[in-house]
């Protein structure tokens, strides 16, 4: 049987002029990514605010969807959120990149075409779903000279693709996809699961909301899953005022909706953790989360892990040797291919060089209570290579973490650059703090204020802190 795999990619940071920013989507998308593990998906991966102030190109995106879709397995069953601004031009959606330029002509020869056909007719997934959060408000259509989202969802999709692929789209044509920004308020004063001073996109946080209501191990079927998303969407629209009707959902497919689930079925059995990228340990934006593995299966179900002995591979199929998954594995395989270096080269001084790429490598960790940088990497072999503080903050209490980002620095986050590693801290820094402050204005007493980033992440702290 196969497994439930997600890509969530984010355009959040734009800097042109007359597209709006949009702070929230990091956040959403952690949010969708851990309840979407708790669910049962085998690998999500996050893509969104990359570190050391890259950003989330056109390049970046087309090489993450595409090495997706390559990667999952037969019987897989594949989703891919994209969020940010979108626009529509002859015929075609397009999501806008933040690194589009004022300057590129015409505006859309600059943006990631929703397309991807060759990749989809090539993937060995069973289905791919596309859940597309990009017909934003917020950004100037006339100075662009396209068509804008109005048009959005209109393009053409061949009959092929749609008896594989399902897009669901957060709007219907000549609607826009609305968030909440955080100085919006309930407007009834009645409680609708969302905080004040939380900004967030209403498709993407009703997709959340709904997975995270919905029974563990009751099957949720594609058509169930829209019907319930377009629920929470309508209740979240009139709880914050907006103008207008409730944004219309949409779905675009030939396959039977009430035969296609959108969670995975009872029986499932988690996959293997898989690498987030082709390039691992390159981009910490890439968060991979995977699923835990049951502990006592019941007889009527597949025991989980790996046969007493293993099966013979099928006709014509070459067994080949697949490196094990995970960031623990990310490390180990650099270390690997490092000693191989050392074994063909240590009558030359190969230890000595060995040594030397160690003192290139960093990683954050956790240090007693708090959070360090290390130099180095976090294993031994002959007495070198095991990191060492490199900075210490003992001001970022690993306690005040949600529980997804401290159980990554408590396994190691391996970073490029120390610049990639500081870029880190600042992003778990915000986040400590967020937590701490809201922490202590729940405990009563004097208000503690936020800063505007925090107000972005508090969003994350919840009930997920210890």
């Amino acid at each position: 049987m196969g497994h439930h795999r997600a890509l969530l990619i984010g355009a959040s940071d734009y800097e042109m002029r007359g597209i709006q920013p949009l702070p929230f989507i990091p956040g959403d998308l952690t949010r969708l990514g851990a309840v979407l593990t708790g669910h049962g998906f085998a690998d999500v991966q996050v893509l969104a605010r990359r570190p050391g102030g890259k950003q989330i190109s056109a390049n970046y995106i087309n090489a993450r969807v595409i090495g997706f879709l390559r990667r999952v397995r037969p019987g897989d069953t594949a989703f891919i959120l994209l969020s940010g601004h979108g626009v529509h031009a002859r015929g075609q959606d397009f999501l806008v990149p933040e690194d589009i330029d004022e300057d590129v002509h015409p505006f859309e020869s600059g943006c990631v075409p929703i397309d991807w056909r060759r990749h989809l007719d090539e993937t060995p997934a069973d289905h791919v779903v596309f859940l597309i959060d990009a017909c934003r408000e917020g950004i100037e259509q006339d100075s662009m000279g396209v068509a804008g989202v109005r048009e959005w969802g209109r393009q053409q999709i061949s009959a092929a693709l749609r008896r594989k692929v399902a897009y669901l789209y957060g709007c219907s044509p000549a609607q826009l996809s609305l968030f909440v920004r955080s100085h919006e308020q309930v407007r009834d004063g009645r409680d609708h699961g969302t905080r004040p001073g939380e900004s967030f996109s209403i498709f993407s946080r009703s997709i959340s909301d709904v997975v995270t209501a919905h029974p563990h191990g009751r099957p949720l079927a594609l058509a169930e899953f829209r019907d319930a998303v377009q629920d929470r969407v309508t209740e979240l629209h009139r709880a914050y005022g907006k103008k207008g009707d409730p944004q219309l959902l949409r779905v675009v497919s030939d396959i039977p909706t009430h035969d296609f689930y959108f969670l995975p079925r009872p029986g499932t059995a988690p996959a293997p953790r898989q690498n987030p990228s082709p390039w691992p340990g390159r981009d910490t934006a890439a968060m991979s989360i995977a699923a835990m593995p049951h502990v006592a299966p019941t007889p009527s179900a597949p025991a989980f892990g790996p046969p007493p002995t293993m099966p013979s591979p099928p006709s014509g199929e070459r067994w080949r040797f697949r490196w094990p998954r995970g960031r623990r594995w990310t490390r180990r395989r650099k270390l690997i291919v490092a000693l191989a270096g050392v074994c063909l080269t240590a009558m030359g001084g190969g230890l000595f060089g060995f040594y030397q790429w160690t003192q290139t490598q960093y990683y954050v960790g956790k240090s007693g209570d708090h959070l360090a940088v290390y130099r180095g990497i976090d294993d031994t072999v002959a007495g070198i290579g095991k990191g060492k503080v490199d900075q210490d903050h003992p001001e970022i209490e690993l306690k005040y973490l949600p529980s997804y980002p401290r159980t990554l620095v408590e396994d190691t986050i391996a970073l490029a650059s120390r610049s990639e590693a500081q870029a880190k801290v600042r992003e778990l820094a915000v986040q400590a703090s967020a937590c701490k402050k809201n922490e202590e204005n729940q405990a009563g007493g004097s208000k503690v204020t936020l800063t505007k980033s925090e107000q972005q992440v508090v969003a994350q702290c919840g009930t997920e802190t210890p």
